[in-house]
């Protein structure tokens, strides 16, 4: 895993050739198809609602551009539980600035407690399923993920409409369970992790919301050119960083005090305790006082903890709508974003940071990791360690003495959340992938061979091939122990499917040396044992890879897998050579192989990527044979016709 890791930045730079950076300026085209998006997602939030709104706002943007946006959401509120809507039958449907919602059943049990929840998760996934085969004709399927259950019945939603299935990653699940300690059973843990995997390996794309999920999901051998990242963000135009908030202010009695507040969930991730604990030591503080605004299971929690230690200095306003928080944000001087000093945890874009960077207002961040690295390196807020809440109450105080300070701090993020993370460049980006897997899904050819067929082919040729070349293996092995020194495998990193990282089998062929590069194979090569030339002449030394076909990591046609290094001589057009799974032998191979450069084989990828086919692999089959009998010399004059 951790020599995967080495790649991913290479790769990165590769994805940018894919994903060009779109602008929502940049009008789909009056003859561009319109795409049908179904997004099955149970906290489903409008401004006029409590939580997040990255997917009304994605929505907006992609009605904009003349598609059509279908959400399948629960009939509660996800933070409070309370019904948003009277619902009879299997869903009731609403028209939301132009957006479709097919609101539906989850059972009224998410705040009871772990085992509720997930119930309540489970039949919201059934009653989306359902839901989700009526709501008409759909393009893309999308799901998101936690709850993962919903994921779930996304996918199949899309399996059973042959249609490309879109997993959105907002949160790791279930790690962050495991790491909170609320999932402790080994079996549940396991069919979770099972589920996570299952996910990732039938989504045709996956969208992560943070850098750092990008790398676990590699780590967790999910393809890299699989994965898209479109970061949490914000709208800058809901928020008025000149605002004051009066009305809020006055409401809640903070004329001329030094509020802090926090906005979001009230949940066991959200460590709030420290909050309180901080608003403890400031007691005394009489112009400072604390506006804790939402809702969630532990609110009651912290509301008693509040009042068994007398505390005058803080407030709880219940559940807000968007619209609501930016009220808050605007009679605010400070804001606190705040997670239990977990290590998953340090993997987390909280939305909530990103709404206090847009309203001018200075972070008070106690969570380390990659949400650290944006406040400090924008200079909108301080850093306070997590659960340390001796640390938070003297930051806050210090702010609340040096106010000039603390509004230079929240203009510093306001300018730099609205250059890096604007949800209009991120939308864009949204609907430019969606229409990308939209179109490559309608123009791919022969798709049951690409998905299942070839697949299929792989394993009916190459098991009882292994079975009748075993004497041969049992040979060669003999001959390279006899006649040189050191290992009987040669095994490197290779790039494979979306490029993924694997370890290709050769058998051995130079004298053993501590290579960490390839050598170009060339005639005359002195370091080439008398065995290896017998190898190489009849690709022989390649048999091994049978096995990484047996695995899954290749096929038995296709393009030959690239080296990890190979990847900085990509461009935008050789990088879709990675479509396909690697291959045993290919197009390139049956038309000159070595006794052309490698930019001439890779286009003869590039052809068979376009054109695979059952056909085209048995005919290459063939004439893979007289390759290995008569030799490359002999045969590439009779190259394929381009």
């Amino acid at each position: 895993m951790r020599e995967q890791g080495t790649v991913v930045s290479s790769i990165s730079s590769m994805q940018s050739w894919v994903e060009a950076k779109p602008s929502l300026a940049d009008a789909a085209p009056p003859d561009a198809p319109r795409v049908r998006i179904l997004l099955i997602h149970q906290a489903f939030a409008s401004p006029y609602d409590g939580g997040g709104t990255r997917h009304y706002e994605f929505g907006q943007r992609v009605t904009s551009r003349g598609h059509s946006f279908t959400v399948v959401a629960s009939d509660l509120s996800y933070l409070s539980g309370a019904p948003v809507v009277d619902r009879n039958g299997l869903y009731v449907e609403q028209s939301m600035d132009g957006l479709r919602v097919l609101r539906t059943y989850a059972h009224p049990a998410l705040h009871r407690n772990f085992i509720w929840r997930v119930f309540s998760f489970v039949t919201f996934a059934g009653s989306s399923f359902l839901t989700a085969l009526k709501s008409g004709p759909v393009d893309i399927v999308m799901g998101t993920s936690p709850p993962i259950f919903q994921a779930f019945a996304a996918w199949l939603v899309a399996f059973l409409r042959r249609r490309p299935f879109l997993l959105e990653v907002r949160d790791l699940w279930p790690e962050f369970a495991i790491d909170m300690g609320v999932l402790k059973n080994p079996l549940l843990i396991w069919f979770s992790r099972g589920l996570e995997d299952f996910l990732y390996a039938r989504a045709t794309h996956v969208v992560v919301n943070s850098p750092a999920y990008r790398e676990y999901l590699i780590c967790h051998l999910v393809a890299p050119l699989k994965i898209s990242l479109i970061s949490n963000g914000v709208d800058p135009a809901m928020f008025n960083p000149g605002a004051t908030g009066e009305r809020i202010r006055h409401k809640w009695g903070l004329e001329g005090k030094f509020v802090v507040s926090y906005a979001g969930a009230i949940g066991m991730a959200n460590d709030l305790a420290t909050v309180i604990r901080a608003a403890h030591r400031l007691r005394d503080s009489s112009n400072i006082v604390f506006l804790i605004a939402g809702d969630g299971k532990e609110r009651p929690n912290l509301e008693a903890d509040a009042k068994q230690r007398g505390l005058k200095n803080i407030f709880f306003t219940g559940t807000l709508s968007k619209t609501g928080v930016a009220e808050v944000m605007a009679a605010s001087d400070a804001c606190i974003a705040i997670l239990k000093d977990i290590p998953m945890f340090r993997t987390t874009y909280p939305n909530k940071v990103f709404d206090y960077m847009a309203a001018g207002r200075p972070t008070l961040l106690g969570i380390d990791g990659v949400i650290r690295k944006v406040v400090e390196e924008s200079g909108a807020g301080l850093f306070v360690p997590p659960g340390d809440d001796a640390t938070l109450a003297r930051s806050i105080f210090n702010l609340a003495d040096n106010r000039a300070e603390a509004r230079a701090m929240g203009l510093r993020g306001r300018e730099f959340v609205t250059k890096h993370f604007n949800r209009d460049q991120q939308a864009a980006e949204f609907v430019s992938l969606v229409e990308r897997e939209v179109q490559g899904w309608k123009e791919e050819r022969h798709r049951f061979y690409r998905h299942f067929g070839k697949r299929a082919l792989d394993l009916i040729l190459t098991i009882p091939l292994i079975a009748a070349l075993l004497p041969l293996f049992v040979a060669i092995v003999i001959l390279i122990k006899l006649t040189s020194r050191g290992p009987i495998f040669f095994n490197q990193r290779r790039l494979g499917k979306l490029g993924q990282v694997f370890v290709a089998y050769k058998f051995r062929t130079m004298l053993h040396r501590d290579r960490t590069h390839h050598v170009e194979i060339r005639k005359g090569n002195p370091e080439v044992t008398v065995v290896g030339r017998l190898l190489r002449r009849f690709k022989l030394d390649e048999l091994p890879q049978l096995f990484n076909i047996l695995k899954g990591d290749m096929s038995l046609v296709g393009p030959r897998p690239p080296l990890t290094e190979q990847m900085a001589d990509y461009d935008r057009e050789s990088v879709q050579r990675l479509q396909v799974k690697p291959g045993l032998t290919g197009l390139a191979q049956v038309n000159g192989g070595t006794l052309m450069s490698w930019r001439e084989r890779w286009r003869y990828d590039l052809q068979y990527v376009q054109q695979l086919s059952l056909a085209l692999d048995l005919r290459i089959l063939v004439r893979t044979v007289l390759v290995v009998v008569l030799g490359e010399s002999h045969t590439s004059p009779h190259r394929e016709e381009r």
